[in-house]
């Protein structure tokens, strides 16, 4: 595939109320590649926000690249997919809390629930690390 006809297929993606799908060529960097930025609707997920049901409404986003030579369309909706599945475990990695303390035993922005998870998914710490970063 093309990274123009990629972008075009990201850009026409729709997903759930509030998710926005962006690409663009990053093929000056590494060959036949397009980024992918999507941002969507969250809730503030810090501690203090529990209790009380998280009721602050943000919106968040997540960028990551996608090597496109050679896929077709249904390889980049199943790629996209994945990712779509990674941004969703990684929200409900942060939501996941203990009272009466409100721990988050997988935290995804904590060095130890990273660890914790990489332990039981035998994902490797990076996975944590990817999204967000433009």
């Amino acid at each position: 595939m093309e990274t123009a006809s990629a972008i075009k297929l990201v850009d026409e993606m729709i997903y759930k109320p509030g998710w926005e799908f962006a690409a663009r060529d990053h093929s000056q960097r590494f060959e036949d590649t397009i980024v992918v930025h999507v941002d969507y609707p969250a809730r503030n997920s810090n501690r203090d926000q529990a209790d009380a049901g998280y009721p602050n409404e943000i919106t968040t986003y997540a960028e990551f690249p996608l090597v496109v030579k050679g896929c077709t369309d249904e390889d980049l909706y199943a790629a996209l997919l994945k990712v779509i599945m990674q941004i969703e475990e990684h929200e409900a990695r942060e939501f996941l809390r203990v009272r009466p303390t409100g721990w988050a035993p997988f935290h995804p922005h904590r060095a130890t629930g990273m660890r914790r998870w990489a332990a039981r998914t035998g994902t490797g710490l990076l996975a944590d690390l990817q999204f967000g970063i433009a």
